[in-house]
């Protein structure tokens, strides 16, 4: 029978229309209407995050119908405390469709070290150490010693094997070594070529030969080795240089 309503041209137009009505339905019902809908979706600006406890963070992009995601692997930081949020993205004030994921990195605070042995090392030594802990040179102060050659490091505040937080200052005793009258040549090795030049020029001593030698261990300019060595006889000697290319 429905073969036989079919045969007829008009029954059978009429049913392809419908067939073709309901497939057309349903295509913008599952595919036209969600694209069109996310296309023209509400946006919103990010809001600032960065310094704020996990939970106010994770408020107020609810409050924004953003999405509150975590990056697990957190960070070290010197401005931001341990527990805060130290980073986010997308960043503050980018526009951004409602029910985006914004990522945070959660502050992990300073970064602890050790504070190292200085003693009995050259200034610019020191410095050198502390840069490669992320620590930095405070006041130095020069003090007399007996002991201790000229230019050398005394001590320091704080005191070796004190845990310091990196980005930390550190104050620095020099040794200006023992009194003008029975002091004798200068320690000027670990100092850089200019330092060198200063200190023989404020004793009133002479600069003899410069050498430059190859060291991977020193910084360009440093002074690897002096003659006549620290604490030997000035009167009437030129102070030969050795120093790093």
């Amino acid at each position: 029978m429905l073969s036989r309503f079919l045969s007829r041209p008009f029954f059978l137009a009429l049913f392809l229309w419908f067939l073709t009505a309901a497939i057309l339905y349903m295509l913008i019902n599952m595919v036209a209407m969600p694209y069109v809908a996310g296309k023209f979706k509400g946006t919103v600006k990010v809001p600032a995050l960065v310094s704020l406890p996990p939970e106010q963070a994770k408020a107020i992009l609810v409050k924004n119908d953003l999405i509150y995601m975590l990056d697990s692997t957190g960070d070290y930081s010197t401005d931001v405390a341990a527990g805060k949020i130290l980073t986010q993205y997308p960043e503050t004030g980018t526009e951004v469709k409602k029910g985006r994921r914004i990522w945070v990195k959660i502050s992990k605070g300073f970064k602890s070290v050790e504070m190292p042995a200085l003693r009995g090392l050259s200034l610019r030594q020191a410095e050198i150490t502390l840069q490669q802990l992320g620590l930095k040179v405070g006041r130095v102060r020069e003090v007399r010693n007996t002991l201790i050659p000229a230019g050398a490091v005394i001590g320091t505040s704080p005191a070796a094997k004190a845990t310091l937080e990196k980005g930390r200052e550190v104050n620095i005793e020099l040794s200006m070594g023992k009194d003008s009258e029975s002091e004798g040549m200068p320690s000027l090795t670990g100092m850089s070529l200019s330092q060198a030049k200063e200190e023989v020029r404020k004793r009133g001593l002479s600069l003899g030969k410069i050498t430059f030698k190859k060291d991977p261990k020193s910084l360009p300019n440093t002074v690897l080795s002096q003659s006549p060595s620290a604490g030997g006889e000035t009167k009437g000697h030129s102070v030969d240089l050795v120093v790093t290319k």
